[in-house]
């Protein structure tokens, strides 16, 4: 990606509080008012406030003030929820912690106690990953025959073999098409590969770039196999609080990869040919390692999408709603 936004990983849900009751997939609503600005308000002509889909202000209050008593509408557009990132994570080599807090060894146990949680989180997001229709929210992939597989710990393996094998290859080229967009200016095709913070991004830089430059991006291959560092989702309750039992669905997922690929990068002015920037060439490509967070709603059709732009490190900013 030829320009980012610096994120981080340290996600706090807003309007959706994530729960670590019953596994990391469960999810309890909480209304939160200060929250209730950020759904999109626009206005009509008698003066009322109206959202994109035409509902009103208030209308939007009662929507959530159900949803905190009772739980998601049968018919309700789960797309139109801005949904907060959720806690992903990077994991980094044990020297470079110890190099950075100079060898303390409660940095060190904190490090153990980060990779040893993802991991199990991995594990029971497959779980509940493993029944749902379409597995992986991809288009044609049927389920897993067995939910309780090895397979369930092997989040982040590269294996061409391995569950999430389809996912990987989803996420790269929905990674390629955004930039192949983003270079061609090509505004109608971005909100259907990017979402939140990302496709706010998307357009800035095209209108930063203007109708006077030429850009020429080009994926040239990956450096080393794209790699999904975490796996975590957010379901419906359907079923009372009190009760420990009923089926669930998930109602969204996202997922962090990790792309290392190798690409090309040239800015040209229109007129006169000249170059006025450029990264690697095509024959001399540079090495790209970026962290990205791909999202699928999984209750409305739809495909995976480029939520956000992580960086190992970098303390998450707050209100990074997606829509």
């Amino acid at each position: 990606m030829f320009a980012s936004t610096r994120v981080g990983i340290n996600a706090r849900p807003q309007l959706l509080r994530h729960t670590a009751v019953a596994g990391p997939s469960r999810v309890r609503l909480v209304l939160a008012s200060r929250n209730v600005s950020s759904i999109p308000i626009g206005g009509s002509k008698d003066g009322t406030p109206k959202g994109q889909d035409g509902s009103s202000f208030e209308d939007k209050i009662a929507i959530l003030e159900h949803i905190n008593r009772k739980g998601f509408p049968r018919d309700f557009d789960h797309s139109k929820i801005p949904f907060d990132l959720l806690d992903h994570y990077i994991p980094q080599p044990l020297a470079v912690v110890k190099h950075s807090s100079e060898g303390r060894f409660k940095d060190t146990l904190t490090w153990v106690r980060g990779q040893l949680s993802n991991s199990w989180l991995n594990a029971v997001n497959l779980f509940f990953w493993a029944r749902q229709k379409p597995f992986l929210g991809i288009a044609g992939l049927s389920r897993p025959k067995r939910r309780w597989s090895p397979q369930i710990f092997l989040a982040q393996s590269t294996n061409p073999n391995s569950w999430l094998a389809p996912l990987r290859q989803t996420a790269l080229d929905v990674y390629v098409k955004m930039n192949e967009a983003q270079s061609k200016g090509d505004l109608k095709s971005l909100p259907g590969l990017s979402s939140g913070r990302m496709l706010d991004e998307n357009r800035k830089r095209i209108k930063a770039l203007g109708s006077d430059k030429t850009v020429v991006w080009k994926f040239h291959g990956e450096a080393s196999p794209t790699q999904c560092l975490s796996v975590r989702s957010l379901d419906q309750d359907t079923y009372q609080a009190s009760s420990t039992k009923g089926a669930k669905q998930l109602v969204m997922a996202q997922v962090l990869m990790k792309l290392d690929t190798y690409q090309s990068l040239q800015i040209y002015d229109k007129r006169s040919g000249k170059l006025l920037a450029s990264k690697g060439t095509p024959e001399l490509p540079a090495r790209v390692t970026e962290y990205i967070v791909f999202e699928r709603r999984l209750m409305s059709p739809g495909q995976w999408y480029i939520r956000d732009q992580l960086f190992p490190g970098v303390e998450l900013k707050k209100n990074a709603l997606g829509f």
